[in-house]
Parts: structure tokens; sequence; C-alpha cells
């Protein structure tokens, strides 16, 4: 068995079964494991270990949702790769975003801030579903998977408290080909969030919503 298949297996079973916490710690684990094991590969670190060819497939739909400069905070941003390339993404349609991150994983955290220096103050380690943000943020882009099912409105609540006036929560949900398909929107719809906008790629759902206080 591949050990991206073994990896997403793994996840797949804590999803399931696991108390809240007890997940958290497990899915650490298991990031720290797989993400960290191959220090040469970027992708690795953030998830992917499929190369540039898929990573620009499956995360450059994330861009559509940037329509405006801001500061955009990457909640779950591994070694900070997707911001450097969403920089990349957006600056070539004319607009600048300011990066900011966190994460649960330390040694990621400090892989997004070699990775982008300049923004090093800009990144810190935290669990997102506890963490309370200390200011607002005019792009905020989380995934669902980051909890399990039952979890997802509370944690959207939280993501959203971070989302500034006029600014947008942007809600990924990556999947493996066999997964069943999760209807994004209609979620967010159901939990009252104003949706403005969707994007697809193979295997991965974007939905960004507006905040309108």
């Amino acid at each position: 068995m591949p050990m991206q298949t073994k990896f997403r297996e793994r996840l797949r079973a804590l999803y399931a079964s696991a108390p809240r916490d007890e997940y958290f710690d497990a899915v650490r684990a298991a990031i720290s494991d797989y993400y960290l094991e191959d220090p040469s590969n970027p992708y690795r670190q953030s998830g992917r270990s499929s190369g540039a060819g898929r990573w620009i497939e499956t995360r450059g739909c994330i861009a559509q949702a940037v329509h405006r400069d801001g500061d955009f905070l990457d909640v779950g941003c591994a070694n900070g790769l997707l911001l450097e390339c969403l920089i990349a993404w957006t600056a070539a349609r004319g607009i600048a975003i300011r990066p900011h991150g966190i994460d649960f994983v330390p040694q990621l955290v400090e892989l997004a801030r070699q990775r982008l220096a300049p923004y090093c103050g800009s990144f810190e380690v935290a669990n997102a579903f506890y963490w309370t943000p200390s200011r607002r943020f005019d792009f905020v882009r989380t995934n669902l998977e980051y909890v399990q099912r039952g979890d997802w409105p509370e944690f959207l609540a939280r993501q959203y408290s971070a989302v500034a006036d006029g600014g947008r929560l942007i809600v990924c949900h990556y999947r493996n080909q066999d997964d069943a398909p999760v209807e994004v929107a209609s979620i967010l719809r159901r939990l009252g969030f104003a949706v403005v906008g969707q994007a697809q790629a193979p295997g991965t759902s974007v939905v960004w919503c507006e905040r309108g206080d």
C-alpha cells in the first residue's frame, strides 16, 4: 500500500471513532510522521507527495476566492508552501496578500517561518479548534477535515470569528478518489453562512463565504 494511502487510512479510522482530544493528538502524530519524513520534498511537507503538477491542479483553485488585497490567514499552514504559492498566484492578478498561518505541529510552523522569513512573526503554533484569534483577517482559509464531522458547526463558527467585516472565510475539503463527495456549500448554507463562490478540482472542493456584519 503506498505511503500516502496508509496515511489517509490511518486518519480515516481516527476520524470515525476517536474522542476529540485523542483524535487531535493522534492526527498531530500522524501528520508529523508523514509530512516530515522527507525533508527534501516541500509538497510532502504540505500534505501532498505527487509533485508540482498535482499541487497546482488541486491548490490553484483556492486563489479564485481572493478578490482584493488583504491579510490572509492559512489555518493548518503546514510548511507555508500554500501561502507562498498564493502570494504568487494572486500577484499575477494584481492582488497583494500578507501571509499569516497557524498549525499545531511546531516543526511545520518553523518551516513556514523559514520559507516566509519576512513574515516569520505572523506564524503561530496553535490548535485551530481551541485557538482564539487576537485580531481579524481579510481571508481565513481552513479545511473541514481538520475536525470530526460532529464538530463542524463549532469549528466553522470559530474560524468565522477571525474574519474581518467584508472579508471571506474560505472552506476547503480534500478527499481521495474513493471517498464520497462532501457538499461543502450545502453544509455552509445550512449553518447560516453567506456562500458567494466556489471552485472545484479533482479531489478538492473550495467554497467561500462573505462576512457582511
